[in-house]
């Protein structure tokens, strides 16, 4: 939900509906692999792992194979929820301010 609206407003600022999927594709495949979706973060080298540990992605995969698998959830899951919870705060605001200027014009 958080990067459904940081798409939206990249679709508002851009037009073009293939500039808009490929600036959001730029930006959301770095983030997937070098999070632990795919493989745990202690086998990344050092300077990567510092990046993949406070990564949105690594975040919310890590909540999710907490609650699914078992073991302690609180601090994934909370960190999880602050980091959509930011995301969202910054993105809803700048999407609908410039959503009404667009429409405005």
């Amino acid at each position: 939900m958080a990067f459904s609206w940081i798409f939206a407003l990249l679709g508002i600022l851009v037009r073009d509906p293939e500039s808009a999927g490929i600036g959001g594709l730029l930006a959301v495949i770095p983030l997937i692999f070098t999070s632990s979706t795919f493989v745990p973060v202690a086998t990344f080298p050092g300077w990567l792992q510092a990046f993949a540990n406070v990564n949105p992605i690594t975040v919310t995969v890590d909540a999710l194979r907490a609650l699914c698998l078992g073991g302690p959830t609180t601090t994934h899951v909370w960190q999880a929820l602050i980091w959509i919870a930011a995301l969202l705060a910054a993105a809803i605001p700048a999407a609908v301010v410039r959503y009404h200027r667009t429409t405005a014009t």
